[in-house]
């Protein structure tokens, strides 16, 4: 029985943490594609930085409170969300779209709503959503044991009680 409630338990903790990434990897297309197509910066490199750190900010908010319900101290927290996302990012996204853009010349465009996007960007994010779940989970977000060791004991005493 309480193998069945963990599971439920992780399963929404997923769940919810897809829902949260579909809405900061459309914030940061968004917002990298109204920088990239109205605004025109002169470069898709300070579009990326900017869309991927909104983004970030986004994403801490949802985490912390919906996904994994942190209830630690903000700050040394955000430090490492930032910190950790903007490296993933780094390598994943803006890495993946230099090599292909920069290096490669492969740069194949879809038009949505009128508004150019690279599919190259909507690559980088598959691989950036995955490695931001497992940072997000096992160091950012991580509890502690004695609180793990509570939560599972108030899961374990519901049980019996249900």
């Amino acid at each position: 029985m309480s193998k069945t409630v963990l599971e439920k338990f992780r399963q929404r903790e997923f769940i919810l943490y897809l829902i949260s990434g579909i809405i900061v990897t459309l914030t940061n297309w968004v917002t990298y594609s109204l920088l990239e197509n109205l605004v025109n910066l002169g470069s898709w490199r300070i579009s990326n930085f900017i869309s991927i750190g909104f983004s970030i900010l986004i994403a801490y908010f949802l985490n912390r409170i919906f996904v994994f319900r942190s209830e630690q101290n903000i700050f040394p927290e955000i430090f490492k969300f930032f910190a950790s996302r903007f490296l993933i990012s780094l390598i994943f996204e803006h890495g993946l779209m230099e090599l292909l853009l920069t290096v490669i010349g492969f740069d194949p465009r879809i038009s949505i709503f009128g508004y150019e996007f690279q599919v190259v960007k909507v690559l980088g994010s598959v691989f950036v959503v995955l490695g931001n779940y497992f940072v997000s989970k096992y160091l950012v977000f991580k509890k502690t044991i004695t609180k793990q060791r509570k939560h599972n004991n108030d899961r374990k005493s519901l049980e019996k009680k249900i």
